[in-house]
């Protein structure tokens, strides 16, 4: 059954103990973060048991994964079981578990995104005793109210142009934007200066974003020497692989959009005008020298090869960090020939 992502705890009101199992599942991983430590918070008990599996584990264990389901702890009231990285062969195993699940008991299904062929997405989407819950990116409406709840938690009302930056300047993904919210929070919350555009513009740019942003300038300026040193600096900074590949992500289709226009208009200025958020003026020559060095037949590679990249991640936690350092050494080894 499909839900609506703000309809998803309201069911938690008729389920009582008998619990049905849930997919969240989308490109929003910070907000399916989110939603799992609400689901969480439900259980107000400390006599709750957590365990997790990933779907290749249940692929190959099938038996331990049935026996964990079967068994009911001695020392705590409920058990909440979370999948992560479900394939479409544990289908025919859930489909049996889940027809005689013990009260007391949630399964939470989590997925990065599930196109609509997906049999996981199926499984849950066409069943009216499981929920299927997809979690989008955030768009302006989604900022918008952030944007009003943050002025509500410092109790101060922002300028037009302060609004206009963070709308355009907080992330699609949850996560990523309640860490940028939190600093505005923490700088002005029982303070009694007036916010300011640029000291909110100067905590975005702190050391994880100005890590991550130099990672970039290197990968796309033909540096493969340096990917692996600038790298481990992102990681210590606190960022993971998916987050590192989704802003090169960003960047590319940046890249490419800007390609696009330029074809139409030779003028570079012009080109960029529609790009939201706008180029930062520091780094508009360096970005202008991606966009007219790099060809598009190039950047349309290397947007595959981090996709497909994102999707590696996805599939085996245990090498995200090799999936990620591989696909950066090979776009900006292939940079190289044209920045030399």
């Amino acid at each position: 059954m499909i839900i609506k992502e703000n309809q998803l705890f309201s069911q938690f009101d008729r389920m009582q103990n008998n619990y049905q199992p849930i997919l969240l599942y989308g490109p929003n991983e910070g907000l399916i973060r989110e939603n799992i430590n609400k689901i969480k918070g439900i259980f107000k008990t400390d006599s709750l048991e957590v365990i997790s599996f990933t779907g290749k584990y249940i692929n190959e264990q099938p038996e331990i994964f049935n026996d964990e389901i079967q068994t009911i702890s001695m020392f705590h009231d409920k058990k909440l079981i979370f999948i992560e990285h479900p394939v479409d062969n544990n289908v025919a195993l859930f489909e049996s578990i889940f027809l005689n699940l013990p009260d007391k008991i949630l399964i939470v299904v989590i997925a990065s995104n599930l196109t609509k062929s997906s049999k996981i997405r199926k499984l849950f989407e066409n069943s009216s005793q499981y929920l299927s819950c997809a979690n989008y990116d955030d768009d302006l409406k989604v900022n918008s109210q952030q944007i009003n709840d943050l002025e509500k938690d410092i109790q101060k009302v922002f300028g037009k142009d302060i609004k206009n930056y963070l709308n355009h300047n907080l992330s699609n993904d949850r996560m990523i934007s309640k860490n940028e919210i939190d600093k505005i929070i923490l700088l002005y919350y029982g303070s009694n200066k007036e916010p300011r555009l640029d000291e909110i513009k100067s905590i975005f740019n702190d050391n994880a974003d100005l890590e991550l942003n130099k990672i970039t300038q290197i990968v796309f300026s033909g540096n493969p020497k340096k990917v692996s040193v600038y790298l481990n600096k992102v990681f210590d900074a606190g960022i993971g692989p998916v987050t590192i590949i989704r802003t090169l992500i960003n960047y590319v289709q940046r890249i490419e959009i800007t390609q696009i226009a330029l074809k139409k208009n030779k003028n570079f200025d012009i080109a960029i005008k529609g790009l939201r958020p706008p180029v930062f003026w520091k780094e508009k020559d360096l970005f202008k020298l991606h966009c007219t060095k790099w060809p598009i037949n190039e950047t349309i590679l290397n947007f595959n090869l981090l996709v497909n990249t994102e999707l590696s991640c996805k599939k085996d936690y245990y090498l995200t960090n090799i999936h990620c350092e591989k696909a950066l050494t090979k776009i900006a080894a292939r940079g190289r020939k044209y920045f030399n």
